[in-house]
């Protein structure tokens, strides 16, 4: 049979059921078998034949991410990013703002009614490959990177001196030894003085760390860093988070979020408390992890995932054009980065060698009231049927979100501030309620059942090749990697029968000049 005739014989069949089913898929005889001859739709209980159902809640399109809520210069410079670079606004607000928060964070926290929080901010930013995070990414960071890499440079010199340094005091620890006089002795090791100190490492962010990892750097190396990693995959996939790591890796870094604390506690070196830390973070995942991630019940009842501020934005692939800009002579990112090169020079107050003790920031009396208000507002929005009941982790983290989003805005702004007005905080609010509805609308919808999204990949595969009959041989042979065998095959089929997207034929159908045994007919994508 030539691919006409075959083509013309598909055609007659799917005329054929249409006759039988209205263009919305309505039965229209009270026969349950639609084809006869060669082969017949199947009545079989619980199959749809009605019209087709959707095989998921489709996700919500998400709300406009309010860039003017960033302020005069992280705003400008989110915007400017969207505009050459092309990648989702919120990506790009998402960048700047954790980006914000690790040159801000060492230099101060809020203080209210004798509370504490600190300016640390965790994001965690969905995008499918192609939406350009890591140039995002590498813009928003691009300060950071060029100041660590100056600490890099003069850290290999201090390393250098410090090992002269060492061995001179070791070898006049030596000779002072050499004395009888035991006095003699102690009075001259007193007088030479403690081995000098190594140089701190100045590393400023790190992209796949372990628990273990993280603790070393604050030991030996700068007190406020951050993880930022725009394919975040391996971190997640990670020694870190492995099953056997991610309950100790999850609580440990919560706990520097919470209060920029930690115990380390080795056979080697002892036990110890460390205080006075900060930890920024910004991880960039694709949605097939994200689906993973978000439905995770560890991830999400300690509070890991709750600590984040979230976005999903839709992608802009396909409709990008190249922008003829030289983005980096571009007067709004160099303003951001001359704000954040001076706030990374800034002296940190520190209370010992690396432990900071940064000055508090209060809020005005109208700014107190206002973040009440709100705080009081998401409060009463998570009774059972309230706006965030179903998001309850990330709501009850939102006002804590809210003083420390208005932080930073207010240090960006200018650095000796010692108050946050009301603006920053209604500024803060704006990007707290953004990050709540993505919470609203993504969490719970992300975890799909495997058979779901395999039938989603079958049904789209039969559409994109104009497929009308569908038989498993050629489902196995040609369809998409994930259903090339018989049980998730079998499974994904089942999913399209039971939502009437895939109508069976009793006795099978002549396809490809064969009689095939199994056949469903598919219906189009005009059903939807």
């Amino acid at each position: 049979m030539s691919l006409l005739e075959q083509t013309e014989r598909e055609m007659a069949l799917t005329e054929e059921i249409a006759h039988k089913f209205d263009i919305k898929g309505a039965e229209k005889s009270g026969n349950e078998s639609g084809v006869s001859g060669n082969g017949e739709i199947a009545g079989i209980a619980g199959i749809a034949v009605g019209e087709p159902e959707l095989l998921r809640r489709p996700v919500p399109p998400p709300k406009a991410y309010p860039v003017d809520s960033l302020g005069d210069i992280l705003g400008p410079a989110a915007d400017r990013i969207h505009s050459v670079v092309q990648a989702p606004l919120a990506l790009c607000g998402q960048s700047i703002l954790a980006a914000a928060s690790l040159a801000t964070q060492a230099h101060a926290d809020v203080l209210i009614d004798g509370r504490r929080e600190l300016l640390s901010l965790w994001a965690l930013s969905i995008a499918v490959s192609g939406d350009r995070k890591s140039s995002a990414d590498r813009l928003a960071l691009e300060a950071h990177r060029e100041h660590e890499r100056g600490a890099l440079e003069n850290y290999a010199q201090k390393e250098t001196l410090f090992k002269a340094e060492l061995a001179a005091h070791k070898s006049a620890s030596i000779m002072a030894s050499k004395g009888k006089d035991q006095d003699v002795i102690k009075k001259a090791l007193v007088s030479l003085g403690p081995e000098p100190e190594p140089p701190l490492n100045p590393l400023l962010f790190i992209g796949t760390p372990t628990i273990e990892g993280i603790h070393r750097l604050y030991k030996d190396g700068l007190p406020s860093i951050g993880v930022f990693h725009d394919d975040a995959g391996e971190f997640i996939g990670g020694h870190a988070m492995n099953k056997d790591n991610r309950a100790k890796s999850v609580a440990g870094m919560s706990r520097l979020w919470d209060c920029g604390e930690f115990d380390r506690v080795r056979g080697g070196d002892g036990a110890a408390k460390y205080f006075g830390r900060r930890f920024a973070m910004h991880l960039m995942i694709q949605p097939v992890i994200a689906e993973t991630v978000l439905s995770d019940d560890l991830l999400t009842g300690q509070g890991f995932l709750a600590r984040t501020l979230l976005a999903w934005p839709e992608t802009m692939i396909g409709g990008r054009r190249y922008v003829e800009v030289d983005i980096s002579k571009d007067r709004d990112l160099a303003s951001y980065r001359t704000r954040i090169k001076e706030l990374l020079t800034i002296p940190q107050q520190l209370k010992n060698r690396n432990e900071l003790e940064p000055r508090s920031l209060t809020l005005s009396p109208g700014a107190k009231s206002r973040w009440m208000s709100i705080h009081n507002a998401i409060e009463g929005d998570m009774k059972e049927d309230g706006d965030y009941s179903s998001v309850r982790p990330w709501a009850s983290k939102a006002p804590a979100q809210c003083l420390r989003i208005a932080a930073v805005l207010t240090l960006i702004s200018n650095s000796d501030a010692g108050v946050i007005n009301t603006e920053a905080i209604d500024q803060a609010a704006s990007l707290v309620m953004f990050s709540l509805s993505e919470a609203v609308r993504i969490v719970g919808t992300s975890a799909i059942p495997i058979e779901i999204r395999h039938a989603e990949a079958l049904l789209a595969w039969c559409h994109g090749s104009g497929r009308t009959l569908l038989y498993s041989t050629a489902a196995l042979q040609f369809g998409p990697g994930a259903i090339r065998t018989r049980r998730a095959f079998d499974a994904a089929v089942s999913e399209l029968e039971r939502s009437g997207w895939a109508v069976p034929i009793k006795g099978g159908y002549e396809v490809d000049e064969v009689h095939r045994r199994r056949v469903w007919a598919i219906r189009g994508q005009s059903d939807e």
